[in-house]
């Protein structure tokens, strides 16, 4: 009745049905639409009709009341939160009284403690701010103009802007204080516990159904304020049954996208087939009439036949039949609030789903098909970047407005500007220490005593937090707060992060928005850190008040990571729940180890043998590995799979987490009577569980993109990765590698830019890393490195220790000389050819193929020392020195192994992977006792590789059933297929019987794999610990050994197979080339040549000949002053210094002069430049014109050549050689007697 009451009125005054109210003129409310106040999206809002008489004065008296209402709210608001936050003021309130500002409660409760007095002078404030700005301010012109300019402005236009800002801040401020003061008066503080206000009607229904953490019960609206259960229950049912049909519908959007349509006709009588109905809304129009009649009728059904009542008798939504019922109670009432947390989810979903589809035009559209979007309009602003686009969730834009969208983008922009110095402020102290001198002198404050983080605050002197404001206020009044309206926003004149050119300008900008936002995340994370903790890099471990500490000893909390839950499930405490969703993890990690294995399996072992489905003729043969089996498998096949999985999960139960360790079936695989057993073998493979979930989902990726099971990634065509796969830097064998995915984006620019930096850094890395080599090889440079200060070269340690002793102007020419570096470079280099190309050509060419080739080396080493000067670092910091002695890192957790059964010279103790970085002694003795029969088994393995070649096989019969001889079986691989199943069972059993007979945990009762026969092991504990470190170094050996084995095997096709049959590999292209000689052939250990490249091989032996040729000087120049004696005469009459007055060898570099020593390096120099040695070049292979070790005959010449490489290799070890005895023993010929330090000293008298 009001309903069509309202529509007769709407209809007669706009003109129809739905009119457009802007269309009824006469409205006297028309005459305020554009007056102070009147803001979207609301526009202007009279429901009472307070200006139906249409009467101005009385319209803007009321606006100025508001204003003002508005303001003292404002204020009562801050006065509620301020003292929560920075505490009350000092001093005393009312010193005559002795009342203290810290005496005044917040809130409600200082009404009876603030003295008579106080109270007049707030009223008396009240009546001087009235009376002297006039009652009247209203009649003559804006509202609420005091003469003072914070929030009004000479321009009429601005002041109306910022009042109504002020406006809409009061009115938000009236409602606030609304809400403060019914909390207080309810609850009995300020911020008091709503669990306080016991007389709520809402208590009635706290433990209700539907009632759950964390929201608890929620009624804004207040339907039930009345109190009336049955009205209560009613609801509930009908938001259950309402959660049920659009946990349905949803299910209808997705379903058919993931699985496709039904087979056959929806309606054959209309020749209507499932697949003709769109899926969405656009299937309404069709679906028949009789389509609908049927859903409506079963709609109807069930509401009849199971009454609309239920709520009454019992648990509303049981129809008799127990999917999600229980005969417990409290089982069904969990079941049901699982389901109406569900439905809720779905509710929501689904009204999603009907706006996407009903904005974009499909089930699941592109939301760029919704042109009239608002948002549109803001696509190409500041701000917006991929991959998230434009992203607005709270609709601040909807309005389209330009002008705030600007503003908005402003504020952002310094928010991140203040963030990211906060989050420096909070890093910079912890990394370089803080400032030197006093903050305050006149308070005798030093940096020093100022703590990082939050504890600083109340450090920091008043004048100090002045002077902060201060500076803002200066920052934002100077700039200007209308930077946006006249150009890119944060332009202050200074060019950091600007530029003359608007594009850049906006990149640059766009780049520090980015960075701001993360910096806005970050220093929220600190300051929760700090807070929580107590201090600004606090450990986690004392936040002691943690929900999630409850679970630190639960199944599958393991080191690392310890207990992580970073979305926060366990946050509510409940640990039914932990363990309920543990046994879950558990089972879905059995399933993933399942599903993995079925990838791999049938990839090694081959596909079982027979039928799948005899009836339809159907063998595993024909059924594809991975995904494609989907379609393959007959339904019949799912449909066992379905009910072997129900079998389980109901057998077992549902709640099997409730009554012990979850996943004890009964069966003792994985579980055992020892409760901590069970626990550790449960956490094992909860840990190998988890692993195979994310193995299956990346199985089912590289299956879904490339097309099959182990596909090939080239397949994968669509991958924007595959833009820069010949761009610089991509190098065999990684090829092109990004695992964070930063060129996802297709962005050839950025890829090129993020090229340039790391080329930049690579080269810092390279000079950081010599700066750490050279002074320990060289020595350090003569003179000083300050003359003003008397500091030497020689004084400065080298590594970290060099940071606190090099001067800050010695810093500063560093910095000065990277900023010249980077500036007269420019910072766009990337963009007009190769980046780093700087005009002078060390590793620059001009040739772009040779220049790409030589920055490409030039990357591929500038990674290498990237990675080095960070190990160095950390061996820096770790030992106390450049090059610290590891033994000094005294607070390694693997210095507990070092004396363990395994640990030998000259490797000592190694554990690269950090297998033992927990420090469990009890885990290391398991992995040594597994390593000891891993190598018993790889020592039989290999002997059984061996010995058949040597004594021959066994007489007799293997099988005499199968008459199958010990001589039929082929040696290695190829016997798998030979031996019968039977053998295989036996061998299987032995191992089962070894195992078993001496128990699993030998380790823990005393020296691994002791089971009482005296083969390998001794009644003298230390012999028995030596015998056993034997077995251990022979068993890695034969672990490697066997390893090698297999690969000749499965390479060659036998067992001692001839690699010559190895057609396939890369290495045979080099075969014939220069440097292959006899007996060893071609030799590649390291597989430098894997990649098959001639050029690179050519290129290699070119440098191995020159190599070679220097080291043969340089060993006859050991040898040769030896034998002939030295020349007469003088190396350097300038300096009086005779040849005779330079020692032989290693003594030799600190007298020959620098003048010498550039001699040499010219002399160098010239040989290589002055001779072009370009690939197909003679020079290329040695060959530069006077005929000592070449020939005219190409064959003679490359014998030449091939012996001389093999007096070059011979040579390069004679060289290493001479200079370890020259360093060794102090002379070039030393006396190995002077080697005091050598270990072999220690059996001279043996």
């Amino acid at each position: 009745m009001m309903a069509i009451i309202g529509m007769f009125f709407q209809d007669g005054l706009t003109g129809s049905a739905w009119g457009d109210w802007a269309n009824y003129t006469a409205s006297p409310l028309r005459a305020f639409e554009s007056e102070l106040g009147v803001q979207a999206p609301v526009g202007f809002w009279d429901p009472v009709g307070f200006t139906s008489d249409g009467d101005v004065s009385t319209f803007k008296r009321r606006r100025s009341v508001e204003l003002k209402h508005g303001r003292i709210s404002m204020m009562a608001a801050m006065g509620y939160i301020t003292p929560e936050i920075t505490g009350k003021l000092p001093g005393f309130l009312s010193p005559s009284a002795g009342l203290k500002f810290a005496d005044i409660p917040n809130g409600l409760a200082a009404v009876s403690k603030v003295p008579v007095a106080g109270w007049a002078q707030i009223a008396a404030y009240f009546g001087f701010v009235e009376f002297s700005g006039g009652f009247e301010d209203y009649k003559t012109g804006t509202p609420g103009d005091y003469g003072f300019k914070v929030l009004t402005s000479s321009d009429p236009e601005e002041k109306t802007k910022k009042l109504s800002a002020e406006l809409a801040n009061g009115r938000l401020a009236m409602m606030a204080i609304i809400g403060m003061f019914f909390q207080d008066g309810l609850t009995g503080s300020a911020w008091g516990d709503w669990a306080n206000y016991t007389a709520s009607p809402l208590r009635a229904f706290e433990s209700e159904l539907g009632v759950q953490a964390p929201v608890g019960f929620w009624d804004p609206v207040g339907f039930t304020s009345d109190g009336d259960v049955s009205t209560f229950k009613r609801r509930r049912s009908v938001e259950l049954k309402h959660g049920r049909i659009s946990m349905m519908a949803a299910m209808g959007y997705i379903t058919p996208e993931i699985t496709g349509k039904l087979p056959g006709f929806l309606s054959p009588s209309a020749g209507l087939k499932f697949a003709d109905i769109p899926n969405g809304l656009a299937a309404v129009s069709k679906v028949p009439v009789a389509g609908w009649a049927q859903i409506a009728a079963y709609f109807g059904f069930v509401e009849f036949s199971g009454g609309f009542e239920d709520y009454k008798t019992g648990t509303p939504g049981d129809y008799g039949f127990k999917v999600l019922t229980s005969s417990d109670p409290e089982e069904k009432t969990k079941k049901l609030s699982a389901e109406l947390a569900n439905g809720r989810l779905a509710m929501m979903a689904i009204i999603g789903m009907f706006f996407q589809d009903g904005l974009t035009g499909s089930a699941w559209g592109d939301w760029a098909n919704y042109t009239a979007s608002p948002l549109r309009a803001f696509e190409s602003e500041l701000g917006v970047q991929a991959p998230v686009g434009f992203w607005d969730p709270v609709g601040f834009t909807s309005d389209g407005d330009v002008s705030t969208f600007k503003r908005r983008r402003s504020v952002e922009l310094k928010h991140g500007r203040i963030s990211m110095m906060a989050a420096m402020g909070y890093i910079t102290p912890e990394i370089t220490g803080k400032l030197p001198g006093f903050l305050s002198p006149s308070a005798g404050l030093k940096f020093a005593d100022i703590p990082n983080g939050l504890a600083a605050v109340s450090k920091v002197p008043v004048a100090g937090w002045a002077q902060i404001a201060a500076y803002f206020g200066f920052v934002e009044f100077s700039g200007g707060f209308e930077d946006y309206k006249t150009g890119t926003p944060g332009d202050y004149g200074f060019k950091v992060l600007t530029s003359s050119d608007p594009e850049e300008k906006t990149k640059k900008l766009s780049a520090e928005l980015a960075n701001g936002r993360l910096a806005m995340m970050a220093i929220i994370g600190m300051f929760f850190q700090d807070g929580l903790t107590g201090s600004a890099w606090g450990d986690w471990a004392n936040y002691t008040a943690s929900p999630l500490r409850a679970f630190e000893s639960e199944l599958g909390v393991q080191a690392p990571v310890g207990f992580w839950d970073p979305v926060g499930f366990t946050s509510d405490g409940d640990v039914s729940t932990f363990k309920r969703r543990r046994s879950v993890e558990l089972k879905h990690g059995r399933i993933s180890m399942m599903a993995a294995m079925g990838y791999i399996t049938p990839e090694i072992t081959g596909k079982l043998p027979g039928f799948l489905s005899p009836s339809a003729g159907l063998k595993f043969a024909d059924i594809p590995n991975g995904l494609a089996a989907v379609s393959k498998v007959p339904v019949a096949g799912w449909a066992q799979i379905a009910a072997y999985f129900g079998f389980v999960e109901f057998s077992g139960g549902f709640e099997d987490y409730k009554t012990g360790t979850p996943g004890d079936y009964g069966f003792k695989v994985l579980t055992s009577s020892d409760p901590e057993e069970k626990t550790k073998k449960l956490s094992a493979e909860l840990a190998n569980g988890r692993l195979a979930m994310m193995a299956i989902i990346g199985m089912f990726f590289q299956d879904g993109l490339t097309g099959s099971a182990w596909g090939d990634w080239a397949n994968y065509t669509a991958s924007p990765l595959r833009a820069f796969e010949s761009e610089l830097g991509v190098q065999a064998p990684v090829g092109f590698w990004d695992p964070v995915g930063f060129t996802s984006d297709g962005d050839v620019s950025t890829f090129k830019r993020r090229r340039s930096v790391e080329l930049k850094h690579g080269r810092i890395s390279m000079m950081a890393a010599m700066g750490y080599i050279t002074p320990e090889i060289t020595g350090k440079l003569p003179g000083f490195l300050s003359p003003s200060a008397g500091l030497k070269f020689a004084d400065i340690p080298n590594g970290l220790a060099a940071v606190s002793k090099v001067p800050v102007a010695g810093w500063a020419q560093i910095a000065a000389y990277f900023g010249f570096v980077e500036f007269s470079g420019g910072f766009e280099d990337y963009k007009t050819g190769t980046p780093g190309d700087y005009g002078f050509k060390v590793l620059t060419s001009s040739d772009p193929e040779e220049k790409t080739k030589k920055l490409s080396a030039e990357l591929a080493n500038g990674r290498l020392a990237m990675m080095a000067i960070i190990g160095m670092f950390f061996q820096d910091g770790l030992t106390g020195s450049a090059w610290g002695d590891w033994a000094n890192y005294t607070a390694s957790p693997l210095r507990a192994f070092e004396s363990e059964l395994g640990v030998q010279a000259p490797v000592g103790f190694w554990d690269p992977v950090g297998f033992t970085s927990d420090g469990d002694v009890s885990t290391f003795k398991r992995r040594r006792s597994v390593e000891l029969k891993h190598g018993r088994i790889s020592m039989m393995a290999a002997m059984g590789y061996i010995t058949p070649e040597i004594t021959g096989k066994l007489p007799g019969f293997l099988s005499p059933s199968a008459g199958l001889k010990f001589a039929d079986i082929p040696n290695g691989l190829a016997a798998v297929s030979k031996v019968p199943v039977a053998g295989w069972a036996q061998i299987a059993a032995y191992f089962g019987f070894v195992e078993f007979s001496g128990g699993f945990e030998d380790y823990k009762t005393g020296t691994p794999g002791d089971y009482g026969f005296k083969v390998l092991t001794s009644s003298d504990p230390e012999e028995k610990t030596k015998k056993l470190s034997a077995e251990l170094a022979n068993g890695r050996l034969a672990m490697m050994a066997i390893i090698g084995m297999f690969f000749q095997d499965g390479l060659t096709g036998s067992a001692w197979g001839d690699w010559a049959n190895y057609t396939a590999s890369p290495l045979r292209a080099f075969e014939n080339e220069l440097g292959v000689q006899a007996p060893v052939g071609f030799w590649d250990p390291a597989g430098f040549t894997a990649d098959g490249s001639t050029e690179n091989f050519a290129r290699r032996r070119q440098t191995e000949l020159k190599h070679g040729r220097i080291s043969m000087l340089a060993t006859m120049g050991y040898i040769t002053p030896e034998i002939t004696g030295k020349f007469p005469g003088y190396l350097s009459p300038s300096a009086g210094l005779k040849f005779a007055d330079v020692p032989n060898g290693l003594a030799a570099i600190s007298k020959v002069p620098a003048a010498g020593w550039g001699q040499i390096l010219a002399y160098m120099a010239f040989c290589e430049v002055s001779q072009d040695q370009s690939a197909g070049t003679p020079a290329a292979a040695g060959d530069f014109g006077f005929k000592v070790l070449t020939a005219s005959d190409p064959e003679a010449k490359k014998t030449k050549l091939a012996a001389e490489l093999a007096n070059g290799r011979l040579a390069m070890m004679a060289i290493i050689g001479m200079f370890f005895q020259d360093g060794l023993t102090g002379s070039a010929w030393g006396d190995w007697a002077n080697y005091t330090a050598s270990p072999l000293r220690a059996t001279d008298k043996m």
